[in-house]
């Protein structure tokens, strides 16, 4: 089996959004682990402040017997990292676990969006890889 490396992908692109927003901005990107499982995500950022329609999918490629799972950390305006959910897929070899509706706000601001994926196996710590940093457009410098 041939292992794939470390891959980013990030593709920008903007959208309209809903009556009375103007234009959003959908974000998307994904991660290929040095191990060779997968993940996307792809959000809309509203503002300064929040994200929503997210999609995510997290995909087991290795046939390992490690589950995979991706987690998303917002960096607030307050510089605090706040995890999302973990998204897991423990369905096994070759299968993808999608997730929709992924939405965050915070008052103080979201700086960006960081993806981690990683996989499992007991009695051992989890190996992760980061690699999709989203800048949120209408945060600001």
């Amino acid at each position: 089996m041939r292992r794939a490396g470390f891959v980013v992908v990030a593709t920008t692109a903007l959208t309209l959004g809903t009556a009375g927003q103007g234009w959003a901005e959908t974000t998307s990107g994904d991660i290929t682990t040095s191990w060779g499982d997968r993940t996307r995500v792809q959000l809309t950022w509203v503002d300064r402040n929040s994200f929503h329609n997210g999609a995510l999918a997290v995909a087991d490629r290795t046939c390992d017997d490690r589950p995979v799972h991706a987690t998303l950390t917002i960096q607030t305006g307050s510089g605090a990292a706040r995890p999302l959910s973990e998204y897991r897929n423990t369905d096994g070899c070759d299968t993808t676990t999608d997730f929709q509706n992924i939405a965050a706000t915070d008052p103080t601001g979201i700086r960006s969006l960081t993806m981690t994926l990683c996989r499992s196996a007991p009695g051992t710590p989890d190996e992760c890889e980061t690699g999709y940093i989203a800048a949120n457009p209408y945060y600001g410098s």
